[in-house]
């Protein structure tokens, strides 16, 4: 059974009345797009977090994040965000936005485990909020629609120390297993398409090549400040009308005024991708795997000269990647946690790298894992039995 179950049990000695799942949320390709209003592909993997609850016959919340192996308690009344609160914040914040929004909760003991529990504080507020909001409607019997749940996740960022981006949220919300999703961000309309690489000949697969959160987070950080200020001063300079994504990157080498000597290079890499994105969709609409591998290629490429965000770890491992016969394309890709990389390659893969994993452990001393990928769905209640509610 679920770990999160036994770690209720162990910590508050009863059975939890609601377990969610959520999965993780995974950007493909357009991690970058918001600053442009452009596109994203996006999907589901299994690297989320489990929540347990169980109601309590006072006025107080006792959160077990396991997985950090850190308690967390609180009162209802009188509820509001710390600047040294970290993690509990976003958790506050829903309580927070559901209060406002004249819902009467209880008391609660609170379990939480799984890998987004590392990830970047935006992630995470996205994946709390769609967890807690789902438990809560099935817990309370609020008959909460996506619309009711969707408003009350974007007020929680109005109280949390962060905010969860809509699209992780929608994502969460609306994905069935084996989906991907792509995102207009200008509109927030979406399509989506059944997994296109589940066929004999290839497979998709996570390197995800075991780096502390800090080793790539702050230079991540502060790319996506300068990125977002940039865009931002384009966006008021362009003419009426004109979408910022259509913007041609040819124009940027000539513009000025850049208040940073990085910003056309992060401009071009955030036009460029959000462009690539629409390219990728259509390969994999036509089951073109060349044509994909190439965009992925592409994208990598632009991670490596434009962003230039990487580290040792990363780069010998994607090098390793892309020598070996059986894998047609490797980049890294957005799950909010540093060090994540996505392989398109074939099904003999995994024992035909295990030699590079082992050699990339004694020179750098973390452990990488390759495993097989699949998309999942979205966020659901969990029964005794592994199936969804």
């Amino acid at each position: 059974m679920y770990r999160v179950l036994v770690h209720h049990r162990n910590e508050y000695g009863k059975e939890p009345e609601v377990v969610v799942d959520v999965p993780g949320v995974m950007t493909i390709l357009g991690s970058y797009s918001d600053y442009c209003d452009g596109y994203a592909l996006m999907c589901t993997n299994t690297q989320g977090l489990r929540l347990a609850i169980s109601k309590r016959d006072d006025n107080l919340v006792k959160v077990y994040n396991h997985t950090i192996q850190d308690r967390k308690k609180f009162q209802l009344s009188g509820l509001k965000c710390k600047a040294d609160d970290k993690w509990i914040a976003t958790v506050k914040a829903v309580f927070i936005a559901l209060q406002h929004d004249g819902v009467i909760l209880p008391g609660m003991d609170i379990s939480i485990t799984g890998r987004t529990a590392h990830s970047d504080y935006d992630t995470l507020a996205a994946a709390v909020a769609a967890g807690f909001l789902i438990a809560f409607n099935e817990l309370l019997n609020l008959n909460l629609a996506l619309s009711d749940m969707l408003r009350i996740a974007h007020a929680a960022n109005t109280y949390s120390l962060g905010s969860s981006r809509l699209r992780d949220l929608l994502t969460l919300f609306i994905i069935k297993k084996k989906e991907l999703v792509l995102f207009d961000l200008d509109s927030y309309s979406y399509t989506t398409m059944e997994d296109p690489f589940d066929t004999d000949e290839i497979a998709t697969y996570i390197l995800d090549c075991g780096i502390p959160k800090n080793i790539l987070f702050e230079e991540e950080r502060k790319v996506q400040e300068i990125t977002k200020e940039t865009m931002e001063s384009l966006k008021k300079s362009i003419e009426k009308g004109t979408k910022l994504r259509d913007y041609s990157t040819r124009e940027l080498k000539y513009r000025r005024g850049f208040s940073n000597e990085n910003a056309v290079r992060y401009a071009n890499f955030t036009l460029t991708e959000s462009a690539r994105v629409l390219k990728a969709w259509d390969a994999l609409k036509h089951n073109d795997r060349n044509a994909f591998s190439k965009i992925l290629k592409e994208q990598q490429d632009g991670i490596d000269g434009d962003l230039e965000v990487t580290s040792p770890e990363v780069e010998w491992l994607i090098k390793r990647a892309n020598e070996n016969p059986h894998v047609y394309a490797a980049s890294l890709i957005e799950v909010g946690l540093s060090g994540h990389i996505l392989i398109v390659g074939d099904r003999d893969l995994i024992p035909n790298f295990e030699d590079k994993l082992n050699d990339y452990e004694k020179i750098f001393d973390f452990h990488a894992t390759l495993r097989p990928f699949s998309p999942t769905g979205g966020v659901r209640v969990l029964e005794d039995d592994g199936t969804a509610g």
